[in-house]
C-alpha cells in the first residue's frame, strides 16, 4: 500500500484501483497520477497529494465515474442511449 494522499479517502481509493492492476501509480513532477493501463483506456486521473478542500474526494470520484461511463461506452459494454440518468 503506497502513501499518494495525505487525504485517507483519496489515499484508500487509489490504492484500491492500483490492486486492480488495470491502474499505475505514477509521480509526476508536478502532481502524483493514475493512468488507466486497460486495453483502450485513455484517462489520467490526477492526485490531490493536499487536498486544500473538504470536496477534492467527491470531485475525483465524479472525475473518474464519469471516465468509467465514457470508457464502457467506447468499448462497447455499454448503450448511451440506455445509460441516460433521465
Amino acid at each position: 500500500m503506497e502513501h499518494i494522499s495525505k487525504d485517507k479517502r483519496i489515499n484508500d481509493f487509489c490504492n484500491r484501483l492500483i490492486n486492480t492492476k488495470r491502474w499505475v501509480y505514477e509521480q509526476g513532477k508536478n502532481h502524483p497520477s493514475l493512468k488507466h493501463i486497460a486495453k483502450g483506456g485513455f484517462k489520467t486521473l490526477v492526485i490531490a497529494s493536499t487536498p486544500s478542500d473538504n470536496y477534492a474526494y467527491a470531485m475525483m470520484r465524479r472525475e473518474y465515474n464519469r471516465y468509467i461511463r465514457a470508457f464502457l461506452i467506447q468499448a462497447g459494454v455499454i448503450n448511451p442511449q440506455t445509460a441516460t440518468n433521465n
